[in-house]
Order: structure tokens, then sequence, then C-alpha cells
């Protein structure tokens, strides 16, 4: 219940300080899924992670490439194994259209990333929250001034063992503007 508390505070305070740090234009909610590359973290956490809570949304009708900068949360707790990991990252948005309404786009980016883990292993438990290099591509398309399905690749260090890179997902809707 704590972890849970904790990761919906950090992800509300994230939610709130990503206008200032990456520009967005509307407060709004994210639906999506994490599919870890590692066997081993799927082995003890599952194989598809759903995802879903407050974000930020940045809908630009911009037809030339811009510096961008984006964040991202996953957790799972299964089985009394618990993962949180969070993506601060910054790079190139490269525009793949010229429509207004309809607007694909790629994204690479580099910046920090965060994990809080623990997890059962033979003879024992391992656990750690660690502060670290991580990137991201990113395809996606903008649906109008609000809408954003994209589908990415994080890369996470591995520690532990336990690699925490993987594909995901997701679907934003931008409620309010500010």
């Amino acid at each position: 219940m704590v972890f849970r508390r904790t990761l919906l505070g950090l992800t509300a305070l994230v939610a709130l300080a990503a206008p200032a740090l990456a520009q967005q234009s509307y407060l709004g909610a994210s639906v999506g899924s994490f599919f870890p590359s590692s066997s081993a973290l799927r082995d003890k956490l599952g194989d598809n992670w759903l995802s879903y809570g407050p974000t930020s949304v940045r809908i630009d009708s911009s037809r030339r490439q811009r510096v961008t900068s984006d964040w991202q949360a996953f957790s799972k707790s299964k089985d009394g194994n618990k993962v949180f990991m969070l993506s601060l990252s910054g790079g190139i948005l490269y525009p793949l259209g010229d429509q207004m309404s309809t607007r694909p786009y790629a994204a690479a980016r580099a910046g920090l990333g965060y994990i809080d883990y623990a997890i059962n292993v033979t003879g024992g438990r391992e656990s750690g929250k660690r502060f670290g290099p991580t990137g991201n591509v990113e395809v996606g398309v903008n649906i109008g001034e609000r809408l954003n399905l994209h589908a990415r690749y994080d890369l996470f260090p591995s520690y532990a063992g336990f690699n925490f890179s993987g594909f995901s997902i997701a679907l934003q809707y931008g409620i309010t503007r500010f």
C-alpha cells in the first residue's frame, strides 16, 4: 500500500512539474502497456504491465524537427515483487508528414532514469533505488489537438541481474490546458 501511495504521489508530482520541464500544454490521462525485454523480469512480474495515470500532453503543429522533452513512468507489483521506473529525457522530434489533423512523428531521446525495485530471488531478495542513464526511441501520431498514440522502446540499465528495458504502447488524452 505504501508503494502504491508513493507511486501515485511521485507520478502526480512529475505530472505537475512536467510543464516546466517539458513545456507541455495539457494535463491529461494516459493508458498503456509496458512489455519488459528481460525474461527474468517477465518471470517475476509478468509479460504485460498495464499502466495508467496522469500525464502531460503537448500536441504541436510544427512541421520542422525540434528539441523536445518527455517523461514516462512504469510500475508493477506481483507476488511480493515490486518495480517502479521513471524516465526523464530530452532529444529530437521529427515530424513525418504535413497533415494538420493527423501528424505522425518519430523521436529519439536520452536522459536520467530512476528505478526502485524489490524482487525475490533464490536465497533472498534483491532491492535498490538507483539513478542511471536512460534513452528511448518513439514513433507516434498526434490526432487533433489533444490525442496522442505512441509506441516506444525505453532503454534502462541492468541491476542485480535484471534488465529493466522494454517496449511500451500508450494512448494519451489532454484534458485541461495550462
